[in-house]
């Protein structure tokens, strides 16, 4: 290994006889040719240039004869510290005896010219830094380094041990030693109990680490240890073993009356939780001891369906038990109050997990719920509102569907307002999962769960290994965000306080209608959000707060068009306290109590500038307070009773113009409620359901009764069968009942009766395997009474001016009932977290419903989202695609809000980073949603195409 530069060197096959492999494609080709050029380079002197090709190649095809030719240049260029180090760490390769001695003869003429520090540490392998340890390792110990000459820090550093330091001086010329000590990082683990002598053991046939009773001093983590003793049951204890700490551990052993055997279990997930008879066992893979005879053997993990099956063990054998884990999406609480599965739900529902929520990047309830099956969004520039099933009613303030926030209701009780966009949190960045149950919920929740329940789960912490989180975002129409989070837990205790704000100028045009007047701009959003979370045992508190201000583009209720001025501002917040304990094997308790606040304010400019802006305002402070009690009546029979109470403090209301400042009627009320819900398993295939609610209002005459049946059965073994029939009510607000603004559009209502809807279901899921279900589902819902506003037709106009009169808008009920017919289909297919194919398709028709409740809402739905992990599954890619119908009848395409809507992300992991980008309405479709002109001026546009880039970091 001759090293001039007409040398053996330049001339040898390097490809034969690398230390690496030689890989057959291009990647050999390409760095054979950047070996060449890097011989020409060296041979011409340009020591430089021959570095990078060399570097090239290197990086393509690791090799021994390359990094020897690095070593080379670097010392052809002076570089005696780098020269040093690549000499040196071609010694530690498996060289023949002449290449090694040629190496060796390169380091000693090197010695002179370099100041050397040898580094060795007990025990071996540590990682080496010198100065800085963000500067990165030097290599491992022990390790010989070439440094400048001077004072330097020596760092060292091993997984499980003490990081320790010191400093030397070095001289050019000279060696120095430095020898350091590790210390082990271990906790105390205190083994006492009967019978004394016992062998403790950390793995079956491990060796004795001490008999009982023996302190010992083990790595912090979790382990399981291991315990013998002859004429006694062995048995396993699962522990944590602290980090600097003591733990106590107490062993009993049962005299072994009975024969024993072994059971050998493993998983295809490693690390999964075994139990045996409703003890903890180890982790997969484990061997356990059991006594002869029947046992019952549980496997479970993060994510998947766990494996409970019964094994018989037989003495001096051996069984072999393999747990096939699959995926299984989180379990839902909305559809009962408790943990269910999705299967054992008594309602049609769907769970988007925490996997969908980053890898698609919605920022927004309302984006998420875009590709549900059955929902579909109507944006007019001032709110988001969901539609279900084919309703979304002209006035609806997404009064029909309640929204939770960790079980508690965000819809307010002065206009009953259900926030879905950035009026309800700035993003989703706090969010675990989202629960959506379909059909009417008021057997359980009262007023509000009219055609459905959505539940938005947040995150209790970061996780034991993060205290800080930290999100930036930037978007189209001058959108930017950040949030920041911190927590902290351990198992009893957990405290996490998160803040967020997002600003956007919005559209810089907004044409409504064509042809029709072009607003510039106008279209500006701020919202913000603070919330903290803490849990003490079985005690959990939470606060939040939340404001959001939007300008309105679309000159709404007669406003001057293109004036600025126009804008809404919403602020809502509650604390509530939860405590919920078992009072026993079969008894669980839990209590809430809570105060919530919403605040709203429009400002309306009917004059042309600012100063000549009406406002209207309502606010509403009130109590809350829940006592549930879950009974297990017997193993296949759960009974939950439960009491609720709400006291309004405050609802006030105003519409003040330039002569008129005096608050509106308004009225407080209370309410008490009392409701019931009997789970029962009939058979192994087949369960029913039967929730009751009466709510008590002290304003309403009638007395809301609100039954709820369904019946889920498996005719057969990968068929599923859910029938539900229910009725939901909703009670008019004070909003719909007093709420005028001065006469200019809108009188009060002063008298309306609560709506009901009756809704018979049928679901039906086959699998065809344990990954890929298809679902079909037809409903019936009988609507009476509905609230919608209305215009009047009275024979004299009661709003407006006396020079210009006007007829009203008014909430009224409508007469008659409004029937609705619709069928459903889904296909979803989910083997993993990271891989989802969800196609969907909804129709729905109406009958005996108003004209302006038939052209809210689109016939025919469908979507697609589409979730694909890259190589390990560090990088995603997600693709969201939704159809919606025209929904004006005379008025087709575009211009009456048909769409085909595409969105494309991008999502990944890069250590403790996190990364998003995305484009929504990829194809740029352009279309328009036709809104009563109290609403708008004109069709209402929607957003074209837009983009959205995130990086969060944890720390």
């Amino acid at each position: 290994m001759r090293a001039s530069a007409l040398g053996p060197w330049l001339l040898s096959l390097w490809l034969l006889t690398a230390a690496g492999p030689a890989l057959a494609d291009n990647n050999a080709d390409e760095a054979d040719i950047a070996f060449e050029l890097g011989n020409d380079a060296y041979s011409h002197g340009n020591y430089t240039e021959a570095l990078r090709s060399y570097f090239t190649s290197y990086r393509l095809v690791p090799n021994r004869n390359v990094l020897f030719n690095i070593a080379r240049c670097f010392e052809a260029l002076g570089k005696f510290n780098e020269a040093y180090r690549y000499y040196n760490d071609l010694l530690g390769e498996d060289l023949p005896a002449e290449d090694a001695s040629e190496v060796s003869r390169s380091l000693e003429r090197l010695r002179p010219k370099v100041a050397l520090v040898r580094v060795t540490t007990n025990p071996r392998g540590a990682d080496v830094f010198v100065d800085r340890a963000d500067l990165g390792s030097r290599g491992r110990s022990p390790q010989t380094l070439a440094l400048s000459p001077g004072r330097h820090k020596v760092l060292v550093q091993k997984s499980g041990y003490r990081p320790t330091e010191t400093t030397v001086t070095l001289t050019r010329g000279r060696e120095v030693p430095v020898d350091l000590d590790l210390a082990l990082i271990t906790g105390v683990v205190d083994v006492t109990g009967t019978p004394e002598g016992a062998e403790v053991r950390d793995s079956p046939t491990g060796p004795v680490l001490g008999r009982i009773p023996v302190k010992l001093r083990l790595s912090p983590g979790q382990r399981v240890l291991h315990v013998r003793a002859a004429g006694h049951a062995p048995g396993q204890y699962v522990i944590d073993v602290p980090s600097e700490g003591t733990l106590p551990l107490a062993v009993t052993l049962n005299a072994q009356t009975a024969p024993s055997g072994r059971v050998v279990v493993t998983a295809n997930h490693d690390g999964a939780t075994v139990r045996v008879d409703g003890r903890p066992a180890g982790f997969t893979p484990t061997v356990v001891t059991l006594p002869e005879g029947e046992h019952v053997l549980e496997v479970e993990s993060r994510d998947v369906r766990p494996v409970r099956q019964k094994v018989t063990v037989i003495p001096d054998q051996e069984v072999k038990v393999h747990a096939t884990l699959r995926y299984e999406p989180p379990p839902v609480r909305a559809a009962s109050k408790r943990l269910l599965s999705v299967d054992e739900a008594p309602a049609s529902t769907t769970v988007l997990t925490p996997e969908e929520l980053r890898a698609f990047g919605w920022r927004t309830l309302a984006q998420a719920l875009a590709g549900v099956r059955g929902f579909f969004l109507t944006d007019d520039r001032t709110y988001t509102y969901l539609g279900v099933r084919g309703f979304s009613p002209p006035g609806d303030l997404n009064t029909r569907i309640l929204i939770l926030w960790d079980g508690h209701a965000m819809n307010d009780v002065w206009a009953g307002q259900g926030y879905a966009a950035h009026d309800l949190s700035v993003d989703l960045e706090e969010v675990e999962r989202i629960e959506v149950v379909r059909g009417p919920g008021s057997a359980l929740y009262g007023t509000g769960a009219f055609f459905g329940v959505i539940n938005v789960v947040p995150r209790e912490s970061l996780g034991l290994d993060r205290r800080l989180e930290i999100t930036g975002a930037v978007g189209a129409m001058g959108s930017t965000l950040v949030h920041a989070t911190t927590s902290w837990e351990d198992p009893k205790r957990s405290v996490l306080f998160s803040l967020a704000g997002m600003k956007s100028h919005g559209a810089d045009t907004t044409r409504l209608g064509d042809p029709g007047p072009i607003v510039t701009g106008l279209d500006g959003e701020q919202a913000g959000t603070g919330s903290v979370r803490a849990r003490l045992g079985n005690l959990s508190l939470v606060a939040q707060l939340h404001g959001r201000s939007k300008d309105v583009p679309t000159a709404p209720y007669g406003t001057v068009v293109g004036a600025q001025g126009t804008r809404v501002q919403d602020v809502r917040g509650f604390a509530e306290a939860k405590y919920e304990r078992p009072l026993s094997e079969r008894f669980v308790l839990s209590l809430r109590g809570a105060l919530d606040l919403s605040r709203y304010k429009g400002h309306w400019n009917y004059g042309g500038d600012s100063t000549a802006t009406n406002t209207d305002s309502g606010a509403a402070d009130w109590l809350t307070a829940e006592a549930r009690l879950l009974a297990g009546l017997s193993d296949d029979n759960r009974l939950t009773v439960g009491v609720e109470g709400q006291a309004q403090l405050r609802v006030d209301q105003k519409s003040v113009g330039p002569a008129v400042d005096a608050p509106l009627d308004t009225r407080t009320r209370s309410l008490v409620s009392v409701y019931a819900l009997d789970e029962w398993r009939l058979h192994p295939r087949l369960s029913l359901s039967l929730g009751l609610r009466v709510d008590k209002y002290s304003d309403l005459d009638t007395l809301p009764l609100t039954p709820r049946l369904a019946v889920i059965g498996r005719p057969y073994e990968k068929g599923l069968t859910k029938l539900v029939i229910g009725r939901a009510f909703r009670a008019p607000n004070v909003y719909e009942l007093f709420y005028q603004d001065n006469f200019l559009t809108q009188r009060p209502a002063e008298q309306l009766e609560p709506e009901t809807i009756t809704t018979f279901e049928v679901e039906h899921s086959h699998d065809l395997s344990h990954e890929l279900r298809v679902t079909v589902a037809g409903y019936h819902n009988r609507i009476s009474q509905l609230i919608t506003l209305t215009s009047e037709s009275a024979a004299t106009p009661a709003c407006g001016t006396q020079s210009a009169p006007t007829q009203c808008l008014v909430y009224a009920n409508n007469s008659g009932e409004t029937l609705a017919w619709g069928a459903e289909a889904g296909l979803h297919w989910q083997p993993g977290r990271w891989l989802l194919v969800d196609l969907s398709y909804s129709y729905v028709t109406l009958r005996n419903a108003s004209q302006d409740v038939v052209e809210a809402a689109p016939a025919h739905l469908a979507s697609g989202r589409f979730l694909l992990p890259v190589g390990n599954g560090d990088m995603r890619i997600a693709t969201q695609a939704t159809y919606q119908s025209a929904r004006v009848p005379g008025i087709a395409g575009a211009d009456s809000g048909e769409a085909l809507l595409v969105g494309f992300g991008v999502s990944g992991d890069y250590g403790r980073l996190r990364y998003f980008a995305g484009v929504n309405n990829l194809l740029d479709t352009r279309y328009a949603f036709v809104v009563s002109d109290d609403v708008s001026a004109g069709p209402v546009p929607q957003y074209g195409r837009t983009f959205n880039l995130q990086l969060t970091g944890s720390f």
